[in-house]
């Protein structure tokens, strides 16, 4: 969970910082404090997304990003011995 939003979040700056030097290419451009807060953002934002998968999936009966588990429920189907 924290690699997967490190590495989602190290993509990101990437994506930034090519497109600040190739793409605007302006003498305007962000300061780097700036690119690291949107960085520590998507990071944040990215492990709070994956905590509350991780606590919802169990509710709607999946348990892995983009796949279901199908579980047989577990239920009495013999004659009670009390």
């Amino acid at each position: 969970m924290f690699l997967i939003s490190t590495i989602i979040s190290i993509v990101f700056l990437l994506c930034k910082f090519i497109e600040i030097k190739f793409i605007e290419k302006e003498s305007n451009a962000k300061p780097i404090k700036y690119i690291v807060r949107d960085g520590l953002l998507v990071y944040f934002s990215s492990l709070l997304s994956f905590f509350l998968y991780d606590q919802i999936s169990p509710m709607i009966g999946s348990s892995t990003i983009g796949g279901s588990v199908n579980k047989t429920p577990i239920v009495f189907t013999d004659n009670p011995t009390f």
